[in-house]
């Protein structure tokens, strides 16, 4: 018997069913992939939003480090050490610290300054009663030994005196020809201060940082009342009167093989915008220059077209005269490793050794008496060459462990983008590895910035700048400030014009210091 064949209606039915689950899977799949396609929408926003988060969280983290930073350096001013000096140098340098011969120099150099003081003996006899009988065995008189004698530095206060000038007259009883004696030379003509109390003014202010009005009240204990408007006048009477030297001082910067080259800011009174001053320092001197910008037009002013080298740190004001037709540039490591001593960390702590080890090759070179020779040299290569090497190499490996805002990200790039110019002291013995000279002899601007705080306008600047270069290039010879400017301020006076230069500091000392004491 033969199964029976299903019918057409329910055929038909099983269609319809078919077709309708169908429909209805058609339905719950359109749904899920608009379900998908929101997810996906979703997803794509949650990741742009944990981006911005992320990034968010990044600035603040460098912000954050900033202000640590910055809050680290202020407490550190403020009650801390501000030496960069590690505590390990003085246990660990290849030097000896108390080097005997470095000793001997230095004690002989402080004793020859001290020859040239005057002596005033004070005499500490015997009791005459003693002298004429021994208090022993009655004998007498004693006779004299060899006195002992020993010194003390005493303090004596400096005089004011007024000193008259009296110019002596006299008449022809025949004819009735009238003469009379030479006037002295003053600073300027009827000019009612000495030469040595105008240097006076000029010393305190620029190398001991004394603002004028406390000299004013100084003067007025000492018995002289005179207005702190008058000591500003002959303030920029001295700087009129020297500015020939000045200028010829300007003029021989660019013929110096080796310059070093800072700047540092300084208010200008009644006006918004800092003035700056410029150094220049060469073997022969110290130039500062005021300047009311700190654009790259006063490096080009001074240098010029000059060749030679420069020696400076980052910044870009000097671009343009350090290009292969002008000035070799080079770096300052002690700018590089100082980015390096405010970080409290042992990475940190490795770069600021090996720091150290290329300074010992200095000081190194220094006791043995060979700075500026070939072996200078070969010992810089042989020793501060590796050092700096693996300085370089660290900094590449950990360029990507750290942000570029932060402390060491910014230390690290620092060395890596001016590393061509850190080294130029490994092929050249006159470039010294660093530009801590420049930077001292900014200190005394910045010592002035916070004692007399700005300058009046930019002819204040200018001349306070002519007379700081006198006074720094004075102390580079070691030659007495006060003596050669109460000197020259009376004899640029009559000197000829065309021998200016037995004038500057370096050639006054061998031609003028001792008339001048």
């Amino acid at each position: 018997m033969t199964a029976t064949a299903p019918s057409t209606d329910l055929l038909l039915a099983l269609v319809d069913e078919l077709r309708e689950q169908s429909h209805r899977l058609e339905e719950q799949n359109a749904e899920l992939r608009n379900q998908n396609a929101e997810l996906r929408s979703q997803n794509a926003d949650l990741r742009e939003e944990n981006r911005v988060l992320k990034e968010q969280v990044r600035v603040l983290t460098e912000r954050v480090d900033v202000l640590e930073r910055e809050n680290a350096d202020l407490k550190r001013r403020v009650t801390g050490r501000t030496t960069e000096r590690t505590g390990r140098r003085k246990a660990e340098s290849p030097r000896k610290k108390n080097d005997e011969e470095a000793q001997r120099k230095r004690r002989e150099r402080r004793e020859e300054r001290q020859s040239t003081l005057p002596v005033q003996d004070v005499p500490h006899p015997v009791d005459p009663a003693v002298k004429a009988c021994c208090p022993s065995c009655g004998a007498g008189p004693m006779s004299p030994l060899s006195p002992e004698c020993s010194d003390e530095f005493e303090w004596v206060p400096g005089r004011l005196v007024r000193r008259r000038h009296v110019r002596e007259h006299v008449v022809c009883g025949t004819c009735g020809r009238f003469e009379k004696g030479p006037a002295p030379v003053r600073v300027v003509d009827r000019g009612l201060y000495g030469p040595g109390f105008t240097a006076r003014v000029v010393v305190l202010k620029l190398l001991d940082c004394i603002p004028l009005y406390r000299q004013a009240k100084a003067l007025r204990r000492e018995g002289l009342h005179v207005a702190r408007a008058t000591l500003v006048d002959l303030f920029h009477l001295a700087a009129s009167v020297a500015a020939a030297l000045y200028l010829r001082m300007l003029a021989r910067v660019p013929e110096s093989r080796v310059v070093f080259a800072d700047e540092t800011s300084l208010k200008m009174q009644r006006v918004e915008k800092l003035g700056y001053v410029w150094v220049f320092a060469t073997e022969l001197a110290v130039v500062y220059v005021f300047s009311p910008s700190r654009s790259g037009d006063t490096p080009v002013r001074v240098l010029g077209d000059s060749k030679g080298v420069l020696v400076v740190d980052g910044y870009t004001g000097y671009n343009e005269v350090t290009v292969p037709e002008r000035r070799t540039r080079a770096g300052c490591n002690g700018h590089a490793r100082r980015k390096f001593a405010n970080i409290d960390d042992d990475d940190a702590r490795r770069i600021l050794e090996l720091y150290e080890a290329i300074w010992a090759v200095e000081h190194e070179a220094a006791r043995l008496g060979i700075r500026g020779t070939p072996e200078h040299l070969a010992l810089r290569r042989q020793r501060a060459g590796p050092a700096m090497q693996a300085i370089r190499d660290w900094c590449d490996q950990h360029v990507d462990d750290h942000t570029p805002k932060s402390a060491m990200g910014a230390a690290i790039r620092y060395i890596r983008n001016q590393y061509a110019f850190l080294t130029r002291f490994l092929d050249d013995v006159d470039i010294a590895p660093d530009n801590n000279l420049s930077e001292r002899l900014l200190r005394i601007i910045a010592l002035g910035r916070k004692n007399y705080l700005f300058v009046g306008h930019e002819q204040a600047g200018e001349n306070s700048a002519m007379l700081a270069s006198l006074l720094a290039t004075c102390v580079l010879h070691d030659v007495n400030p006060q003596e050669y400017l109460a000197d020259v301020l009376i004899r640029i006076q009559t000197h000829p014009a065309t021998q200016i230069d037995d004038l500057l500091p370096d050639r006054w000392k061998v031609l003028f210091a001792a008339a001048a004491k």
